[in-house]
């Protein structure tokens, strides 16, 4: 599932590096050393908790 830009924003960090999160859910957030990094990181995190989800769902 890729994010739609208008779910979500990238800022930088601190330290260095970029945070990406979504816009109605900051705690969902991905880091990643360039802004591109961190919108793969943050996609790819969708992705694992679609997928966990559906699995629990087949356990119900």
């Amino acid at each position: 599932m890729k994010p739609n830009g208008n779910d979500y924003t990238v800022e930088a960090a601190a330290g260095g590096g970029f945070y990406a999160y979504f816009m109605n859910n900051p705690l969902c957030s991905a880091y990643g050393d360039t802004p591109d990094e961190a919108c793969e990181n943050l996609e790819q995190l969708v992705d694992e908790f679609v997928s966990d989800m559906y699995m629990v769902e087949e356990f119900v």
